[in-house]
């Protein structure tokens, strides 16, 4: 199962300002829509109550404080371990979408990053991790819009 970690900070490596995106580049959100369009998301419990049910996508939510179930296209898991382990018996790809824990547990173990760097400086309280060595940036495009952002893919070497 591959395991892409998609994510868009600021310049100054925020993600959020509590449950907030504290910015709104145009178009940005776009590719999000895009790339998780029929796959199945990885989130924080906070992260997916926080971005709502997106159509056409998948749910495995993340919460210590949610009994675990399992429908069709929405499952909560206590742990990170318990929601791979069911995922990779039925998905060849996993999106992970935040928040800041999950990118946190979860980046080391990504095989691509995809991310957008929103050419910004903000407040925030929740910050994008740094990313490991053993990644590199193998394509890179820059977009003009309300606030000019970059669209970065990382692989692992």
């Amino acid at each position: 199962m591959i395991i892409s970690l998609m994510a868009a900070r600021s310049d100054n490596n925020v993600i959020g300002y509590y449950a907030d995106i504290p910015w709104n580049a145009e178009g940005e959100q776009l590719l999000f829509k895009a790339m998780t369009h029929n796959h199945w998301i990885l989130v924080g419990r906070k992260t997916y109550e926080a971005m709502g049910r997106l159509r056409n996508r998948k749910y495995a939510v993340i919460s210590g404080s949610i009994e675990e179930k399992r429908s069709e296209d929405l499952c909560f898991f206590k742990t990170i371990e318990n929601a791979l382990t069911y995922l990779s018996g039925i998905t060849d790809l996993v999106i992970v979408s935040g928040g800041g824990q999950i990118y946190a547990e979860m980046i080391s173990r990504a095989d691509v990053i995809h991310l957008s760097v929103i050419h910004c400086e903000v407040k925030g309280n929740v910050f994008f991790p740094a990313i490991p060595e053993g990644f590199k940036m193998v394509f890179s495009q820059d977009f003009r819009s309300n606030i000019d952002y970059t669209y970065q893919i990382w692989k692992k070497d």
